[in-house]
């Protein structure tokens, strides 16, 4: 396997607070709801850089931790 197809810790990271922040998202009925399928491309752009940007602040904690 080449090193393209690996993810770093920040990746990682990434998709660990997004899947967490998606599982978390219920409507008062208790269904799911998550994240539309016809949200833009620009929003989905928008909720990406959010979880990396977790990421980030998580990688500079663990640096200090």
């Amino acid at each position: 396997m080449s090193n393209t197809n690996m993810i770093d810790l920040r990746d990682y990271f990434a998709a660990k607070a997004m899947q967490g922040e998606l599982a978390a998202m219920v409507d008062p009925s208790g269904s799911q709801c998550g994240i539309a399928l016809d949200t833009p491309d620009e929003s989905l752009a928008r909720i990406a850089k959010h979880f990396y940007r977790i990421a980030d602040a998580m990688l500079k904690a663990r640096e200090t931790a």
